[in-house]
């Protein structure tokens, strides 16, 4: 439980450093991401779709996650097994502990037809539930 509590912490820091900061830590087309930039993954896990608001009220989006139940964040949609995870900007955070957390954003949809959903995601998180070869 206080893992969970200590990534939704994480994850909420890293997302009002981007968007106060904005996107300085564009690092889409660094060969050290070339793997996952630019790509589409299918999900081999169930990932969820969530709405967060800053505690302020003054910033709203979306993240994925593939955690079932979190704190904070208003689910919207399950992502099922074989759907798929366009990563279309990869963006590193600088933490205040000198650490990078690897930021991604893209689309996230079930079929090529169906509509697609904007996210943001802490890629360490989504990683396990993405068909990376």
């Amino acid at each position: 439980m206080k893992t969970k509590q200590i990534y939704v912490v994480m994850l909420f820091v890293s997302l009002f450093f981007i968007g106060c900061m904005g996107e300085k830590g564009d690092v889409t087309k660094d060969p050290k991401y070339a793997h996952i930039a630019n790509n589409i993954f299918k999900t081999v896990k169930p990932v969820y779709y969530y709405r967060y608001t800053h505690s302020d009220g003054s910033k709203t989006g979306y993240f994925l996650s593939t955690e079932a139940n979190m704190p904070n964040g208003e689910l919207k949609s399950e992502l099922p097994i074989g759907g798929f995870v366009k990563i279309a900007k990869v963006l590193e955070v600088p933490q205040k502990d000198g650490s990078v957390k690897v930021m991604v954003k893209g689309d996230a949809f079930t079929d090529f037809s169906a509509q697609t959903m904007e996210y943001m995601a802490l890629f360490e998180d989504i990683k396990p539930a993405l068909e990376i070869k």
